[in-house]
């Protein structure tokens, strides 16, 4: 983080940003962002444009399901604002079902993303860190499998889902590798499909997966559970992770304590809206108030909806560097 940083306080991010007023002003596609790899490397390339000193490609979590035979969806948008891709069919009901493809480079699309990672690593200029986004396995799970199934699995057939798990884990351990390979300078895993289940099904089955993708680490690995952080951040960090994402509702001082001193925390910071509709005077607030609470790095709101203005993004990379 301290090797790219421009300010008192650092703008690294672990999540993908698509600030979609940038994308309709420089006239790409937002469904091209997601799988031609010229569109793609030129939205990630907007975070550094931008003033924030990481970008993470890919931009959603369904490209390991389509990698494994699910079925994905592109919208044409709703009401004016873009969609992002979904998937439309999935095709695990057992552990038998996934289908680890001989050669993930060449699988669905990873071509076009291990294109962009080249590009912006050897781009010449080196403005900032170049990381990969992944699902942990539970999230994977539910990519893949009908998620009425995999809950009822969990209760009724904790055996077979643990086994489906498993072989998750053995599919995003090669994935992991193949970023790595490509030069990427972290790995994120974000496993918010988590937190709908209870901490004692997370321990006992979720838990064991998710330490065994970070038993290796080819980079720096960070772990992000987007969507109730507080219950399971114990477990997060029984991972052994290299760095930790909580959500904007987790108590970012109460996270603090619990996270050894020396390990980066990464907090989300303002409502979803605020980059839509607040100010530069609030998101400099908000800012401080998730800094001074004891956050490393702060990770901006959403993006594409409601759109987030673009003098509302470069306020807040402004008030992350002249924090004091």
């Amino acid at each position: 983080m301290r090797k790219y940083q421009k300010g008192n306080r650092s703008t690294f991010h672990l999540g993908p940003f698509l600030p979609i007023a940038g994308i309709r002003e420089s006239g790409l596609s937002f469904n091209d962002v997601f799988r031609d790899a010229k569109a793609m490397t030129a939205a990630a390339r907007m975070s550094f444009e931008l003033g924030f000193e990481s970008t993470v490609v890919p931009f959603d979590l369904n490209v390991e399901a389509e990698i494994l035979g699910a079925r994905v969806s592109y919208h044409d948008g709703f009401e004016g604002h873009p969609v992002y891709p979904t998937i439309a069919q999935r095709p695990v009901a057992d552990a038998e079902d996934v289908a680890i493809p001989n050669d993930i480079r060449a699988s669905g699309r990873m071509p076009a993303i291990l294109h962009t990672i080249g590009a912006l690593k050897n781009s010449g200029s080196d403005p900032g860190a170049v990381g990969a986004m992944m699902p942990g396995p539970f999230t994977l799970a539910g990519q893949v499998m009908e998620p009425e199934r995999l809950f009822i699995m969990l209760l009724k057939k904790p055996d077979q889902a643990r086994r489906i798990l498993e072989r998750l884990t053995e599919f995003l351990s090669a994935l992991k590798s193949v970023y790595a390979d490509a030069g990427v300078d972290f790995i994120v895993v974000e496993e918010g499909g988590a937190a709908s289940v209870s901490p004692k099904i997370f321990g006992q089955l979720l838990l064991p997966s998710l330490q065994a993708v970070f038993a290796v680490k080819p980079c720096p690995m960070a772990i992000s559970l987007i969507g109730g952080t507080e219950p399971f951040l114990d477990f997060l960090l029984a991972c052994d992770p290299d760095g930790v994402r909580i959500d904007s509702k987790c108590d970012t001082a109460a996270a603090r304590e619990k996270t050894p001193a020396a390990l980066p925390l990464f907090t989300g910071c303002g409502a979803h809206d605020m980059l839509a509709n607040s100010g530069p005077e609030a998101i400099a607030k908000a800012v401080r108030r998730r800094l001074d609470s004891g956050a490393t790095a702060v990770t901006p709101p959403a993006d594409i909806y409601p759109p987030a203005k673009m003098e509302n993004i470069l306020a807040f990379i402004r008030a992350v560097r002249e924090y004091q």
